[in-house]
């Protein structure tokens, strides 16, 4: 979740939006600061200025949906991305003279490794299910990273039974949902977030 208490930079907020859609989703509160402190917005306004973020500003065009909180009589607005199908997103510079790749992890929106960005370009993590076993080897990595400290792409592929492909896939879906996080991205080692 991000709080914005305005949007103030078409730029900026696309990378969010951009990280979010690459990942797994996610949502940006309007008109709360980040402590909590609800502000409250114009929510027609910070629709419109949404809307022409995500269309203008994301390539391709991000789609997003709205909810609004009241509270004390001011309204809030909750704006849903999707974990998009059709990674990878791009979000402009400020000057529309370029444009970035971002991802989320944990709470910030970062540039992927190579070999992430390479990932999503190969469209590698579009259509990802997520299975009852998906969730089990979770659970089972976070007990070894806790014993192990970190785990990389060939420790993954000779502890799970899994190929290089599966490997990748599963470690980088899980660095999305914040999970893991890469501490050496040559080497493509993982710790705990």
């Amino acid at each position: 979740m991000d709080f914005k208490t305005t949007i103030t930079s078409y730029a900026k907020i696309a990378k969010s939006m951009v990280a979010f859609a690459n990942s797994r989703g996610g949502r940006i509160v309007v008109g709360v600061e980040d402590k909590g402190y609800f502000v409250g917005v114009d929510v027609e306004g910070e629709k419109y200025e949404l809307d022409k973020a995500a269309s203008q500003y994301c390539s391709p065009n991000i789609v997003l949906q709205y909810d609004k909180i009241e509270y004390q009589g001011r309204y809030a607005l909750v704006v849903n991305v999707a974990e998009s199908l059709d990674k990878p997103h791009y979000a402009y510079n400020k000057k529309k003279t370029a444009q970035q790749l971002y991802i989320r992890v944990g709470d910030e929106c970062i540039v992927p490794p190579i070999f992430v960005t390479k990932m999503l370009k190969e469209g590698d993590l579009n259509v990802t299910y997520r299975t009852g076993e998906y969730y089990r080897t979770q659970k089972q990595l976070v007990r070894y990273l806790k014993e192990n400290q970190s785990i990389s792409i060939e420790g993954f592929m000779e502890w799970q039974k899994v190929s290089t492909r599966n490997a990748q896939r599963m470690l980088v879906d899980y660095l999305l949902e914040g999970t893991l996080r890469i501490t050496n991205s040559k080497q493509q080692i993982f710790e705990l977030y």
